[in-house]
């Protein structure tokens, strides 16, 4: 794997505002990115199977995501919430047994900078249906369509931690970022990291689940590093498609995450 270039195209990102499409943006991992996204400026429009049930006052299911109400309401009062929106893909979760068709989402992926997915779902249609439906409203919105797309996934080793079946979850990650490549090609970007430090303790992340034992995490990212690397990875007009291992980006970030106190709303 190839170690993305943060530096140069970190600068990019905190100096031109984009128009950023999330699909799994109401997980754990995926709301957290959307987040510091918006914070930096950038316009965040988080795909969800209901837009109401996502940002309902409490956990209703994490079919619907982890964002609640109460996560927004913090975003509208740190003066960023109006640059996150939320666009159903179907008319509610019961579509996805009788339909492909997302409905929704060819518009919202019209005149974008990147589509970032951050899906959590394991299982081989649990992503390759939305990225499906991903290529089709690609494909529809012609010229509009968007210049780049961000593929996110952990490190072999993080999956095996999680658990059962992972060698099943491993082969569903690699198909997906094959048709990843194939698909979206010379505008494909795959980003591969271990561990996320720094995600809210509250919004565990089925795809990048929080670490059991700081001791042992293994390879590790923080989630400052992994915000600059997909959004370097919307800028970056020359990166291969093959997958990058996102890295630290600096010692002091790494000396910043290991000094930092712990906290009892934060995995650090």
């Amino acid at each position: 794997m190839h170690k993305a270039p943060l530096a140069l195209l970190a600068i990019c990102a905190q100096t031109t505002a984009l128009k950023l499409v999330f699909a799994g943006g109401t997980g754990g991992l995926g709301s957290a990115l959307a987040e510091r996204c918006a914070k930096q400026g950038h316009s965040v429009t988080i795909l969800c199977r209901n837009a109401y049930l996502a940002v309902s006052p409490s956990r209703v299911s994490e079919d619907f995501g982890w964002v609640g109400e109460r996560r927004v309401q913090e975003w509208d009062a740190q003066g960023f919430g109006k640059k996150i929106t939320f666009r159903d893909w179907t008319g509610g979760d019961e579509l996805d047994s009788v339909s492909d068709r997302w409905v929704g989402w060819e518009d919202s992926l019209k005149n974008v900078d990147a589509v970032v997915f951050t899906v959590g779902d394991l299982g081989k249609r649990g992503r390759t249906r939305p990225v499906d439906a991903i290529a089709r409203a690609a494909r529809e919105a012609g010229e509009a369509m968007p210049r780049r797309f961000v593929h996110l996934a952990p490190v072999d080793d993080l999956v095996k931690r999680t658990g059962a079946f992972a060698d099943k979850r491993i082969e569903t990650l690699r198909d997906t970022e094959r048709s990843w490549k194939q698909t979206f090609g010379g505008l494909g970007r795959c980003l591969r990291a271990g561990t996320v430090l720094g995600l809210p303790k509250f919004a565990d992340s089925r795809l990048f689940p929080a670490p059991k034992d700081l001791r042992r995490v293994g390879t590790w990212v923080h989630l400052d590093d992994l915000t600059d690397a997909v959004l370097g990875a919307c800028f970056d007009a020359e990166a291969s498609s093959d997958p990058v291992l996102v890295e630290p980006s600096s010692v002091r970030t790494i000396e910043a995450a290991k000094a930092r106190p712990a906290r009892s709303n934060y995995y650090l």
